[in-house]
């Protein structure tokens, strides 16, 4: 176990040395070197421009302002400040510096009961009129039992670790890392859409069928991900790497991410239903599906000063045709059909992001969080635009995400925040409104 926790806190840009928690790292849910972990999420938003709740998602609400978000909402949600899961890792001590060890994990949905699954909000929502949709957001959790992660593996203290299975991209281990808000669904962009995640698709901020290495060299550290082709019959082979170091108190690291076949689903329309229908396709199961294939690069910064913590990051994401067109009626992520496929909808696309803000400990229990998040994308297919008009057009998302959370205990905390989105320009078109406030608060429960 320690070697792992020491690989894991200097793999983790200096998260784990953090002096102002109070509370002790204890696993007394642990039995035989297995333990049983998880977290309970739960609370209440109202969205001043929303939509009405759909069962199973990652999201409670349009915490960012949404094309089907159109009226006001008071919403019961999960997960607002961090994914709800239940899980059990292990690790067994092998002899001579070396740690067998895994990890399942299974996000769910507190309130109903339902292993999350983003993909079936977006299936829900087929031939919905745009006024009429409930929540929907994509997302690499899609009904998979064990959607967070699944994998196994060996570490050492002096080669690092290797582990084979479903593992988070490093694009999403850096964005947990240097996130601010450490991806809060109800106070930041790029917790909340997981496109950064995914260098640009949100499905692909967790990867099938890889591996993955972590070492650290002193101050230094680096990481290494393959993933082989072949999920679900596709060539969606991808690489990763990461290099980062720690000094006097701060972390920082350098991301990279080729990855092909990447993938993103949207709701069908009421005529492409009629269609998919007349093909055999089973609507509940089918989606439409963009392919692209996708190179990302990103900086990341943060800084320890006494009692607070200053964050800061970059990523490009640059867009690409399909090298292995997909075809119709395909099986993509959780096992939904794509029932509409789009192999060539992404050329020329670029989107950037950047982020910044800080983490305060006024007391050992009491933490407060603030971001900023912002997309800017190019104009692409030559619309030589920079309004709505159409979803090419150049344009821009801005987040600003304040909460504080309260630490009763080592396993029980609230929280309270808001956030404010806007987007203007390309990344509007089609919207009812362009911005959302969304004061939530909830409460917490780690185990």
């Amino acid at each position: 176990m320690k070697t792992i926790r020491m690989t894991a806190c200097a793999l983790a840009a200096g998260a784990c040395a953090l002096p102002f928690m109070a509370f002790a790292d204890d696993d007394s849910a642990t039995v035989n070197g297995i333990t049983f972990y998880g977290k309970i999420d739960v609370g209440v938003t109202y969205d001043t421009h929303g939509a009405p709740p759909t069962n199973g998602g990652t999201l409670g609400s349009n915490y960012v302002i949404q094309k089907n978000s159109n009226r006001a909402t008071w919403e019961m949600i999960q997960s607002g400040l961090s994914q709800s899961v239940i899980g059990l890792k292990g690790a067994d001590d092998l002899g001579g510096g070396w740690t067998g060890l895994f990890k399942l994990e299974t996000a769910i949905n507190p309130i109903n009961g339902r292993i999350t699954d983003a993909v079936g909000t977006i299936a829900a929502n087929n031939g919905v009129a745009q006024a009429n949709q409930t929540t929907l957001s994509d997302s690499s959790l899609a009904g998979q039992v064990f959607g967070s992660a699944a994998y196994a593996g060996v570490s050492n203290d002096t080669w690092g670790t290797v582990t084979f299975g479903r593992q988070n991209s490093l694009q999403s281990d850096a964005i947990t890392n240097y996130d601010p808000s450490g991806r809060a669904n109800a106070f930041s962009l790029i917790g909340s859409s997981g496109n950064t995640a995914g260098a640009g698709r949100t499905e692909e901020a967790r990867w099938d069928n890889s591996v993955k290495y972590l070492g650290s060299y002193g101050p230094a550290r680096v990481a290494l991900m393959y993933q082989f082709a072949g999920t679900l019959a596709r060539d969606d082979s991808g690489f990763g790497a990461d290099v980062g170091f720690d000094y006097a108190g701060l972390s920082m690291d350098a991301v990279y991410t080729d990855k092909k076949d990447e993938t993103a689903s949207s709701a069908l329309s009421a005529a492409q239903v009629k269609t998919a229908a007349a093909a055999g396709y089973d609507i509940t199961r089918s989606v439409s599906v963009a392919v692209s294939d996708n190179m990302a690069w990103g900086l990341n910064a943060k800084y320890v000063w006494d009692k607070a913590v200053f964050y800061a990051g970059y990523e490009r994401c640059h867009f690409g045709n399909a090298s292995s067109p997909l075809p119709t009626g395909f099986i993509s992520i959780g096992g939904y059909q794509a029932a509409v496929v789009s192999n060539t909808a992404a050329q020329g696309e670029q989107l950037q992001v950047i982020w910044a803000g800080a983490r305060y400990w006024a007391t050992p229990k009491l933490e407060a969080s603030f971001g900023w998040n912002h997309y800017i994308q190019n104009n692409f297919h030559g619309d030589h635009c920079s309004d709505s008009s159409f979803a090419s057009c150049s344009g821009t998302e801005d987040t600003f995400g304040l909460f504080a959370d309260y630490h009763i205990t080592k396993r029980f905390d609230v929280y309270g925040g808001a956030m404010y989105s806007l987007v203007v320009g390309g990344l509007a078109n089609g919207f009812y409104h362009n911005n959302n406030l969304d004061p939530t608060v909830g409460v917490r429960y780690s185990f």
